[in-house]
């Protein structure tokens, strides 16, 4: 198998392919070879590797993972990998990083073990499988495109021989003289009429190659990427069946095919040098820190349409929180490409690819329910779901129910390669808010490729109460070892005194992304304004029917306006007395896209408003006193996973974290003046700011 893998060295080399060892005589072998080809080798022992990186308690910020000096420490091209055992996190996120470099075409891995029971050696709880499971998937889509391990393979990885296969069941056969990979990474089939197919293979797995072709008399050069071959094998061979279709019945091609942008170059005015950036970005997962303000579902519709031009759309996947989140987007794509001049009939919004976590999650239930253990299509039961009440036959489960289905479905690699195949890039909404299982499914779609944006901000991270994990976010770099992350830090909503207020709500949270909300460069400062005012009073009903009052006065004055709480008691409590006050007055009782809203901090998530009062904001409530009570500690096994390779000394309140996000949250919905009032014990966030 050396023979055949050194046949193909350049092309192999370029292409970040590497070899199974299955023996020290192998390894050998190998090694003198490349010494004879003077090939820039290492040989590295995976032990060596773990006492020089100890990951327990190394990280004391996000993006500590220390990836760049692993590319350092091993410093060679070529990477000979021995004595390699994962028995533990630390083991398996050390390994990861390396996968991660083979991937992006940095390193060519040869590795001396039995890969196909790599991870066999590893106990651990649920999380840390789930975790190890992820890693697994993109080990498996490399071993199985960039790794030679089977002599019957005939020196080719196992998708390409697969792929070569399927072509020769078309009646075509490998050129004499190109039996190999040439130089060029260039491999030549024909067919009995001398119909000539020539595929010019690039180590890429991201989308940026949109599949050109080169047509020519009596055949076709087709570019493929090694994540085309993997994924998409039917694809390329029906594309060399239309081909040979259309030489046989023309008797020869003259035909030129141009891949052309479906939509126009980015207006560069229009956004940052960092949106554009994340816009741009195509080559490796990442992670846009959009700050509040700064624009992110504006980058999650502009990025969408940016991928139109090398892939189509219905093989992006969008997935945010609610209803109304998705509407917005699905409608600025429409009216985005509407302004482009594309018939709104040949992309409407029902087939666009946008969804909620759950009707998403639920929707592979609908698809697979028999393969999940159902007799019929099972049935969302709503919150207060009363059994006593049915006397049908239906099969009921609850939203947490579908997303356990989902991850036990995903035990099966074949539903979740063929949901991989579906999507080809995944763009991520609100990812701070996403839970552990939530994550792990997406990332299991994802499959290894990377291609994949997550936007969001861990300081608006407000649903930990309802299963949110604020840890993916903040351990990105540990999923993701290779990916980049565009912080937005520029605020485009709130008036520069509101930026400020917000920016010293942050400061006391320990563990974060260190950024802060910049005003824009033209912004008028207006400092005889007011805009972050402290509203004491004596009592509560003297604080609600002032703010009450003022609320209805700037409605008048024909402003957007908000009156922001903790709880639900507290909003039915403000909407009762405004009845008294204004009993012909219309309240919308809708959470978007309406001027007047009195409700929950959570609930005006991804809002903005003119005027925002933040009412009750007192001691015990506003830190709620919950938060600010003795730590209880968690069972460890519901701690995340990368939590042990935290800094002893980092110390992480997250319920008084939250609290401090909550406020924040509320603060910045504020356009151009936010109101903060209290009647009681004024709140600590309130005395440390002011």
């Amino acid at each position: 198998m050396i023979n055949l893998y050194l046949k193909n060295f350049n092309f192999n080399l370029s292409n970040s392919i590497g070899i199974l060892l299955l023996s020290e005589n192998e390894k050998e072998n190998l090694t003198n070879r490349l010494k004879k080809l003077k090939a820039n080798f290492k040989i590295c022992s995976f032990l060596n590797l773990k006492s020089y990186f100890k990951l327990d308690g190394m990280i004391s910020a996000p993006l500590g993972f220390p990836f760049k000096d692993i590319e350092r420490f091993l410093s060679s091209k070529i990477i000979l990998l021995e004595d390699t055992s994962i028995t533990s996190m630390e083991d398996a996120a050390l390994f990861n990083a390396l996968c991660s470099l083979v991937l992006s075409g940095k390193i060519v891995l040869c590795i001396k073990k039995d890969i196909f029971h790599l991870y066999d050696d590893f106990n651990g709880n649920f999380p840390e499988c789930l975790i190890i499971d992820i890693y697994k998937t993109r080990f498996r889509f490399l071993v199985a495109a960039k790794m030679i391990n089977d002599i019957n393979d005939n020196g080719y990885t196992p998708s390409l021989s697969n792929l070569i296969k399927k072509i020769a069941s078309l009646g075509f056969n490998i050129e004499t003289n190109h039996a190999m990979l040439n130089n060029k990474g260039i491999i030549k089939f024909y067919d009995e009429k001398n119909f000539e197919i020539a595929l010019k293979i690039t180590h890429s797995i991201s989308v940026t190659n949109p599949g050109k072709e080169f047509i020519y008399n009596n055949g076709v050069l087709i570019d493929i990427t090694v994540g085309d071959i993997y994924f998409s094998p039917g694809v390329i061979i029906e594309r060399i069946k239309i081909f040979r279709a259309i030489a046989g019945s023309t008797g020869n091609i003259n035909v030129g095919r141009h891949n052309k942008p479906l939509i126009k170059k980015l207006d560069h005015t229009a956004f940052s040098k960092t949106q554009e950036l994340a816009l741009k970005e195509l080559n490796s997962a990442h992670l846009a820190i959009a700050g509040a303000g700064s624009g992110k579902t504006r980058l999650i519709v502009h990025k969408f349409l940016h991928l139109l031009n090398f892939i189509p759309f219905n093989s992006i996947l969008v997935l945010t929180f609610t209803n109304n989140a998705v509407i917005e987007i699905k409608n600025r794509i429409l009216s985005a490409l509407k302004d482009d001049g594309i018939d709104k009939g040949l992309i409407s919004e029902k087939i666009l690819n946008v969804y909620t976590y759950h009707s998403f999650f639920y929707s592979i239930i609908r698809e697979f329910y028999r393969e999940s253990g159902f007799s019929s299509m099972p049935i969302i039961k709503e919150n207060n779901f009363d059994y006593n009440n049915t006397d049908d036959n239906n099969i009921y489960i609850s939203y947490d129910d579908i997303i356990a289905c989902v991850v036990k479905l995903f035990e099966n690699d074949t539903i979740t390669y063929s949901m991989a195949k579906r999507f080809k890039y995944i763009l991520v909404d609100e990812y701070q808010d996403l839970d552990f299982l939530s994550d792990y499914i997406i990332k299991k779609i994802d499959y290894g490729r990377d291609n994949i944006m997550y936007a969001g901000d861990d300081d608006q991270s407000i649903y930990r109460f309802n299963g949110g994990d604020h840890f993916n976010i903040l351990f990105f770099d540990l999923f993701f070892p290779d990916g980049k992350i565009f912080v937005l830090q520029n605020n485009y909503r709130s008036n520069y005194k509101i930026i400020n207020f917000c920016n010293f709500i942050l400061n006391n949270i320990a563990f974060r992304f260190p950024k802060k909300l910049i005003p824009p460069k033209n912004t008028v400062k207006d400092d005889y304004i007011n805009a972050v005012k402290i509203l004491r009073f004596k009592n509560k009903n003297s604080e609600v029917r002032f703010i009450l009052n003022e609320f209805g006065k700037f409605f008048d004055l024909g402003k957007s306006v908000s009156i922001l709480v903790r709880t639900q008691k507290e909003v039915d409590h403000f909407k009762f007395v405004f009845k008294e006050l204004y009993p012909n007055a219309f309240l919308s009782y809708k959470e978007y896209d309406n001027r007047r809203f009195i409700g929950t901090i959570h609930g005006s998530k991804g809002l903005e408003f003119d005027i925002v009062f933040v009412a009750n904001v007192i001691q015990g409530n506003i830190p709620h006193f919950k938060s600010i009570m003795p730590k209880m500690h968690e069972p460890e096994a519901l701690k995340h996973p990368f939590l042990k390779f935290l800094n002893k000394n980092i110390k992480i309140n997250t319920p008084y974290d939250d609290e401090v996000k909550l406020f924040y949250v509320a603060v910045s919905r504020a356009k151009e003046i936010v109101f903060i009032s209290y009647s009681g014990e004024i709140s600590e966030f309130l005395r440390r700011n002011f």
